[in-house]
Order: structure tokens, then sequence, then C-alpha cells
């Protein structure tokens, strides 16, 4: 009776395993893997510390529901707090929360986010919009030829390949919309602001500087502008150089008295100055 007991135990423990895929661990084994089938990544970003991420891995993962659905994907799991490809990701794509789940393309740019735990049907469900969405995305930048006049739907797709993290496409995109004569002016101040923060996001902070101040000698009020004062000055403040940062505050704010910023503006510039009163 206890052999079988025993027996029990073990198939019990064994079980959720049938359905257990390959996981990786390296980044670019993952990649290479990846484009050489030209298939998706899924990428489960976790930390020891995480309890939803633990229940991810021993409820949803095992499941037969997630497996047939990353079927044709490569599936890369990276801890956040590594030091290494986990850490540098959870930096690159702003990872606050755990558990976090992005779906990258072969080409390194993210197909979705997902976030958070969920059974294994809810989650599988999530998985599979974020999968359309991002293919609803790829049919509209297919067509983007036929709205060429359209300037918010060719900004729209610029941002949307900000969101992807596509980098490139969205700068060379908002460049010809600041560029453009007959682009609406509401439409190439804010392709101004966004090509400064797609430089930005990528820590390309001298070239998002040079965005701005060219942005600066077209246009010097309106909501992008001022937005695009306050990213200067958290750039100073990335890069710790917080008298620059002090000063750019302290200018947006008497410049901009009456700004729906102006409370963003106050916070930023009390912590900086806290800051350098430490030094």
């Amino acid at each position: 009776m206890k052999r079988f007991a025993l027996i029990v135990v073990v198939i019990v423990l064994l079980a959720p395993q049938t359905f257990a895929g390959t996981w990786n661990k390296s980044y670019a084994d993952a990649m290479k893997k990846a484009k050489s089938a030209n298939e998706l990544v899924f990428v489960d970003l976790f930390a020891d510390w995480c309890g939803w991420c633990h229940r991810m891995e021993q409820e949803v993962f095992p499941s037969e529901t997630f497996q047939k659905a990353t079927d044709k994907m490569v599936l890369l799991r990276l801890n956040t707090e590594d030091g290494g490809d986990g850490t540098r990701f959870a930096q690159k794509f702003n990872v606050n929360s755990l558990p976090t789940f992005l779906i990258l393309t072969p080409d390194d740019t993210v197909a979705g986010v997902l976030r958070g735990y969920a059974p294994a049907k809810e989650f599988v469900t999530e998985m599979e919009s974020t999968q359309a969405r991002y293919r609803d995305f790829q049919k509209r930048a297919a067509s983007e030829d036929t709205f060429a006049t359209d300037y918010k739907k060719r900004f729209d797709l610029a941002l949307e390949y900000t969101q992807h993290f596509a980098f490139n496409q969205a700068e060379l995109r908002f460049k010809k919309l600041t560029a453009e004569s007959k682009a609406p002016v509401d439409i190439r101040d804010r392709s101004y602001y966004e090509l400064a923060v797609a430089q930005a996001l990528q820590n390309h902070f001298g070239e998002a500087t040079a965005t701005l101040n060219a942005f600066a000698k077209v246009q010097t009020k309106g909501e992008p502008y001022e937005r695009g004062r306050l990213l200067q000055a958290q750039m100073y403040w990335q890069q710790g150089n917080l008298m620059a940062a002090a000063n750019e505050l302290r200018q947006f704010k008497a410049r901009f008295p009456s700004s729906p910023m102006k409370d963003n503006a106050d916070q930023m510039l009390q912590v900086v100055q806290q800051q350098l009163q430490k030094k």
C-alpha cells in the first residue's frame, strides 16, 4: 500500500511536466533559434522572490493549453536580478512589476507585453489577443502607402512603432512628419516630441536634445513643446546633471505657470533639489 501511494505521488509530481516545453536561458541562443525558424519568442521575466511568478511556473507553463499556444514559439526565461540578460531586459523594457511577459519578433522588436498572473486559459486568450493586435499592426504598416496624405494615420503608425520598440522605423517616420510642409502644425509638433522620446528611450540623449532644439526653432508653446522641456529636464536628471535639470525645471515653471504639467515639474524639481543638497 505504501509503495502504491509512493507511485501515485511520483506520478502526480511528474504529471505537469508532460507538457513542459524547453526553456532557453540565454537571450542570444533564443534569438538565434527564432531567426532560424522565423518564430516569435515568448519571454518570461521573473525573480526568485516573486510568488506569482512561481505560480505561473507551476500552474500555467506546464499546462497543455499554454504548451499548445506556444508550440511554434521559442521560450525564454530570464531572472530580472541575474546581473545579465534578465537585468538588462528589465531595464530596457522598463519592467516595474512581475511577472511580466514579452512576445518578441525575430527582429528583436516587441509584438506585445503581458503583465501579471492569470490561469492558463485566460492567459492564453490574452496572449492570442496580443498577437492578433500585432498582426493588425503589421497589416497597417504594409498598407502605409495607401494613406500617404492622412497625417493622423501616419503619426499613429509611427507611434505604434515606438510602442513596439522598433525605434529606427519610428524615427524615420517622425522625421518625415517634422519635415513635410503640408503636415498640420499639431502633427508636426507632436512628431518632434515623439521623435525625441524615441531617441531618449534608446539613451541617445544627444540626438534627443538636438531634436528638441530644432523643435524650439519652430515652436515655443503648446503641450508637445511643454512636454519636450520636461523631457529635456528628465534627460539631464537621468545623466546625473542635476544642476541643468533644476535650471530647466525652474525655467519651465517661470514660462508656463498655468501649464497642466506644472505639478509634474514641481515634483521633479523637489526631488532634484533634494539630491543636490545631499551632494
